[in-house]
């Protein structure tokens, strides 16, 4: 099943984001369940959260906005037949738990994707967790078997040393077009 009480926007699709852990659905005053808050521009927002999505990922495509460039994943959820897009940062944690799984996801069935933090060593990292069948979908992609997928890189950025994961993210994006170009 896909998320509960969902409604239909914009020919069919309806939008999620990934934010604190959670999927994320924008929606109308009013709506029961929903959590209002002022976003970054000030808008007032409401907005209802979900734990997972379950259905068939369709497509995974990149774009790219004023805001940055983004992963999009559309799911078709065979319990309503409804269709879920969400974005995430190119760049991101969610992205690239989810991208370093995917390959061991089978298409046709069910998968169920589900963001989350993790506390490790006093950091927080955002991830997505995969499972299918009852059981985790391993990443493909490991640091023990790396299949191709580049390391991250240390680089000087302004005088201070950090990691660039630029290669990676363009491996990933690569693999995908190609293994996962797929339409409904």
């Amino acid at each position: 099943m896909g998320l509960q009480e969902s409604q239909t926007q914009n020919g069919g699709i309806t939008f999620l984001s990934v934010s604190n852990g959670k999927f994320v659905r924008r929606v109308d005053e009013g709506t029961p369940n929903a959590v209002s808050r002022v976003n970054k521009v000030g808008k007032t927002v409401h907005e209802l959260f979900y734990t997972s999505l379950i259905g068939h990922v369709k497509e995974v495509t990149t774009k790219e906005s004023e805001y940055g460039k983004f992963w999009v994943v559309k799911v078709k959820s065979p319990a309503n037949d409804q269709v879920y897009q969400f974005e995430m940062n190119y760049s991101s944690g969610y992205a690239t738990s989810f991208l370093k799984a995917l390959p061991n996801v089978n298409l046709d069935i069910n998968v169920e994707i589900s963001p989350a933090i993790v506390k490790k060593d006093d950091k927080s990292q955002s991830v997505i967790f995969l499972r299918q069948d009852g059981q985790a979908v391993k990443h493909y992609f490991t640091k023990a078997n790396p299949n191709g997928m580049p390391d991250l890189e240390q680089i000087k950025v302004k005088g201070k040393i950090t990691w660039d994961d630029t290669k990676r993210m363009e491996f990933l994006e690569k693999y995908v077009q190609s293994m996962f170009s797929l339409s409904f």
